[in-house]
Protein backbone atom coordinates (compact mmCIF):
# COMPACT_ATOMS: atom_id res chain seq x y z
CA UNK A 1 0.00 0.00 0.00
CA UNK A 2 1.06 3.57 -0.68
CA UNK A 3 2.06 5.67 2.32
CA UNK A 4 0.40 9.08 2.43
CA UNK A 5 2.85 11.90 3.12
CA UNK A 6 2.06 13.99 6.18
CA UNK A 7 2.10 17.16 4.07
CA UNK A 8 -1.02 15.89 2.26
CA UNK A 9 -3.08 16.45 5.40
CA UNK A 10 -1.56 19.90 5.82
CA UNK A 11 -2.41 20.76 2.20
CA UNK A 12 -6.04 19.72 2.69
CA UNK A 13 -6.40 21.65 5.96
CA UNK A 14 -4.74 24.78 4.61
CA UNK A 15 -6.82 24.69 1.43
CA UNK A 16 -10.02 24.46 3.49
CA UNK A 17 -8.85 27.31 5.73
CA UNK A 18 -8.10 29.55 2.74
CA UNK A 19 -11.48 28.75 1.13
CA UNK A 20 -13.26 29.58 4.39
CA UNK A 21 -11.19 32.77 4.76
CA UNK A 22 -12.02 33.90 1.23
CA UNK A 23 -15.70 33.14 1.84
CA UNK A 24 -15.69 35.35 4.96
CA UNK A 25 -13.82 38.12 3.12
CA UNK A 26 -16.24 37.94 0.21
CA UNK A 27 -19.24 38.34 2.51
CA UNK A 28 -17.49 41.18 4.30
CA UNK A 29 -16.84 43.04 1.07
CA UNK A 30 -20.40 42.56 -0.16
CA UNK A 31 -21.75 44.32 2.92
CA UNK A 32 -19.42 47.32 2.59
CA UNK A 33 -20.90 50.66 1.60
CA UNK A 34 -18.87 51.79 -1.46
CA UNK A 35 -19.37 55.43 -0.46
CA UNK A 36 -18.07 55.00 3.08
CA UNK A 37 -14.46 55.35 4.26
CA UNK A 38 -12.84 51.88 4.31
CA UNK A 39 -11.46 50.72 7.64
CA UNK A 40 -10.26 47.63 9.45
CA UNK A 41 -10.08 44.46 7.37
CA UNK A 42 -11.48 46.18 4.27
CA UNK A 43 -8.80 48.87 4.39
CA UNK A 44 -6.09 46.23 4.85
CA UNK A 45 -7.35 44.21 1.86
CA UNK A 46 -7.67 47.26 -0.36
CA UNK A 47 -4.14 48.37 0.51
CA UNK A 48 -2.68 44.92 -0.21
CA UNK A 49 -4.50 44.61 -3.54
CA UNK A 50 -3.46 48.11 -4.63
CA UNK A 51 0.19 47.47 -3.73
CA UNK A 52 0.34 44.20 -5.67
CA UNK A 53 -1.62 45.62 -8.61
CA UNK A 54 0.74 48.61 -8.79
CA UNK A 55 3.77 46.34 -8.85
CA UNK A 56 2.24 44.15 -11.57
CA UNK A 57 1.41 47.20 -13.72
CA UNK A 58 4.95 48.54 -13.37
CA UNK A 59 6.45 45.28 -14.66
CA UNK A 60 3.81 44.39 -17.26
CA UNK A 61 0.87 46.57 -18.36
CA UNK A 62 -2.57 47.74 -17.26
CA UNK A 63 -4.26 45.15 -19.48
CA UNK A 64 -2.20 42.22 -18.23
CA UNK A 65 -2.63 43.27 -14.59
CA UNK A 66 -6.39 42.64 -14.83
CA UNK A 67 -5.70 38.92 -15.17
CA UNK A 68 -2.26 38.54 -13.56
CA UNK A 69 -2.94 40.37 -10.27
CA UNK A 70 -5.61 37.87 -9.08
CA UNK A 71 -3.19 34.99 -9.71
CA UNK A 72 -0.33 36.73 -7.90
CA UNK A 73 -2.55 37.51 -4.92
CA UNK A 74 -3.90 33.96 -4.76
CA UNK A 75 -0.54 32.20 -4.95
CA UNK A 76 1.05 34.64 -2.47
CA UNK A 77 -1.77 34.06 0.03
CA UNK A 78 -1.43 30.28 -0.32
CA UNK A 79 2.35 30.35 0.10
CA UNK A 80 2.16 32.60 3.15
CA UNK A 81 -0.45 30.44 4.91
CA UNK A 82 1.47 27.29 3.95
CA UNK A 83 4.73 28.73 5.25
CA UNK A 84 3.32 29.58 8.69
CA UNK A 85 1.65 26.18 9.13
CA UNK A 86 4.33 25.29 11.68
CA UNK A 87 2.82 27.81 14.09
CA UNK A 88 -0.27 25.57 14.24
CA UNK A 89 1.62 22.27 14.61
CA UNK A 90 1.18 21.42 10.94
CA UNK A 91 3.90 20.46 8.50
CA UNK A 92 4.43 23.26 6.00
CA UNK A 93 3.30 22.09 2.53
CA UNK A 94 6.06 24.23 1.02
CA UNK A 95 8.61 21.97 2.73
CA UNK A 96 7.53 19.36 0.15
CA UNK A 97 9.31 19.93 -3.16
CA UNK A 98 6.40 18.66 -5.23
CA UNK A 99 4.28 21.55 -3.91
CA UNK A 100 6.83 24.27 -4.65
CA UNK A 101 7.53 22.69 -8.04
CA UNK A 102 3.85 22.91 -9.00
CA UNK A 103 3.63 26.54 -7.83
CA UNK A 104 6.74 27.43 -9.81
CA UNK A 105 5.42 25.54 -12.84
CA UNK A 106 2.23 27.62 -12.81
CA UNK A 107 4.29 30.79 -12.94
CA UNK A 108 6.50 29.39 -15.71
CA UNK A 109 3.44 28.49 -17.79
CA UNK A 110 2.15 32.05 -17.38
CA UNK A 111 5.54 33.41 -18.43
CA UNK A 112 5.30 31.50 -21.71
CA UNK A 113 1.60 32.32 -22.23
CA UNK A 114 2.06 36.07 -21.85
CA UNK A 115 5.26 35.98 -23.90
CA UNK A 116 3.46 34.19 -26.74
CA UNK A 117 0.47 36.55 -26.59
CA UNK A 118 2.67 39.64 -26.63
CA UNK A 119 5.04 38.51 -29.41
CA UNK A 120 2.65 36.53 -31.57
CA UNK A 121 3.00 32.84 -32.41
CA UNK A 122 5.65 33.29 -35.13
CA UNK A 123 7.97 35.57 -33.11
CA UNK A 124 7.46 33.46 -29.99
CA UNK A 125 8.59 30.25 -31.73
CA UNK A 126 11.48 32.17 -33.32
CA UNK A 127 12.63 33.39 -29.88
CA UNK A 128 13.40 29.80 -28.88
CA UNK A 129 16.04 29.63 -31.65
CA UNK A 130 17.67 33.04 -31.10
CA UNK A 131 20.30 34.13 -31.82
CA UNK A 132 21.06 30.94 -33.78
CA UNK A 133 19.17 27.66 -34.21
CA UNK A 134 21.63 25.56 -32.12
CA UNK A 135 20.94 27.86 -29.18
CA UNK A 136 17.54 26.21 -28.72
CA UNK A 137 19.12 23.85 -26.18
CA UNK A 138 20.51 26.75 -24.16
CA UNK A 139 17.14 28.51 -24.31
CA UNK A 140 15.41 25.39 -23.00
CA UNK A 141 17.94 25.16 -20.17
CA UNK A 142 17.30 28.83 -19.42
CA UNK A 143 13.56 28.16 -19.12
CA UNK A 144 14.20 25.19 -16.84
CA UNK A 145 16.55 27.25 -14.68
CA UNK A 146 13.70 29.65 -13.96
CA UNK A 147 11.53 26.74 -12.85
CA UNK A 148 14.28 25.35 -10.63
CA UNK A 149 15.17 28.75 -9.22
CA UNK A 150 11.62 29.53 -8.11
CA UNK A 151 10.86 26.07 -6.73
CA UNK A 152 14.18 25.31 -5.01
CA UNK A 153 14.49 28.74 -3.38
CA UNK A 154 11.12 28.44 -1.67
CA UNK A 155 11.53 24.75 -0.85
CA UNK A 156 15.06 25.10 0.51
CA UNK A 157 14.34 28.04 2.79
CA UNK A 158 11.19 26.53 4.32
CA UNK A 159 12.69 23.04 4.70
CA UNK A 160 15.89 24.34 6.29
CA UNK A 161 13.89 26.43 8.74
CA UNK A 162 11.84 23.41 9.78
CA UNK A 163 14.91 21.19 10.19
CA UNK A 164 16.68 23.86 12.22
CA UNK A 165 13.69 24.24 14.54
CA UNK A 166 13.58 20.46 15.07
CA UNK A 167 17.26 20.42 15.98
CA UNK A 168 16.77 23.33 18.39
CA UNK A 169 13.83 21.56 20.08
CA UNK A 170 15.93 18.41 20.58
CA UNK A 171 18.86 20.39 21.90
CA UNK A 172 16.72 22.39 24.33
CA UNK A 173 14.96 19.19 25.39
CA UNK A 174 18.31 17.68 26.32
CA UNK A 175 19.18 20.80 28.30
CA UNK A 176 15.85 20.62 30.16
CA UNK A 177 16.55 17.04 31.21
CA UNK A 178 19.74 18.19 32.87
CA UNK A 179 17.85 20.66 35.10
CA UNK A 180 16.70 19.14 38.42
CA UNK A 181 12.95 18.91 39.17
CA UNK A 182 12.01 19.36 35.49
CA UNK A 183 12.67 15.94 33.99
CA UNK A 184 10.91 15.29 30.72
CA UNK A 185 9.12 18.64 30.68
CA UNK A 186 10.82 20.81 28.05
CA UNK A 187 10.66 24.08 29.98
CA UNK A 188 13.62 25.67 28.19
CA UNK A 189 11.87 25.35 24.83
CA UNK A 190 8.85 27.24 26.13
CA UNK A 191 11.09 30.17 27.02
CA UNK A 192 13.24 30.24 23.87
CA UNK A 193 11.31 28.90 20.86
CA UNK A 194 8.50 31.51 20.62
CA UNK A 195 11.02 34.08 19.41
CA UNK A 196 12.53 31.59 16.97
CA UNK A 197 9.09 30.62 15.66
CA UNK A 198 8.39 34.30 15.04
CA UNK A 199 11.44 34.49 12.79
CA UNK A 200 11.50 31.09 11.07
CA UNK A 201 7.74 30.72 10.61
CA UNK A 202 6.11 34.14 10.58
CA UNK A 203 8.79 36.57 9.37
CA UNK A 204 10.64 34.15 7.10
CA UNK A 205 7.34 32.73 5.81
CA UNK A 206 6.08 36.19 4.87
CA UNK A 207 9.42 37.09 3.32
CA UNK A 208 9.53 33.94 1.16
CA UNK A 209 5.97 34.57 -0.06
CA UNK A 210 6.94 38.14 -0.95
CA UNK A 211 10.09 36.98 -2.77
CA UNK A 212 8.13 34.40 -4.78
CA UNK A 213 5.58 37.08 -5.71
CA UNK A 214 8.24 39.60 -6.73
CA UNK A 215 10.22 37.09 -8.79
CA UNK A 216 7.08 35.83 -10.53
CA UNK A 217 6.12 39.35 -11.57
CA UNK A 218 9.68 40.17 -12.65
CA UNK A 219 10.11 36.98 -14.69
CA UNK A 220 6.81 37.56 -16.50
CA UNK A 221 7.60 41.22 -17.15
CA UNK A 222 11.09 40.34 -18.39
CA UNK A 223 9.67 38.16 -21.17
CA UNK A 224 7.45 40.92 -22.55
CA UNK A 225 8.65 43.19 -25.38
CA UNK A 226 9.83 46.66 -24.40
CA UNK A 227 6.76 48.38 -25.87
CA UNK A 228 4.56 46.21 -23.59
Amino acid sequence: MFEIQTTVYSIIIITLVIVALLFVINRKLKNVDPLSQPKGLVLLLMTAVQMVDKQVKEKTSDEISKYLTPYILSVTLYIFVANIAGLFSLEAPTSNYSVTLILAALTCVLIEVYSARARGAKKYVKSWFEPFAPFVLLNIISKLSTLLSLSLRLFGNILSGGILMSVIYQMLGSISKMIPMIGEFNLVSLAVTPVLHFYFDLFSGAMQAFIFMTLSISFIGKELPEEQ
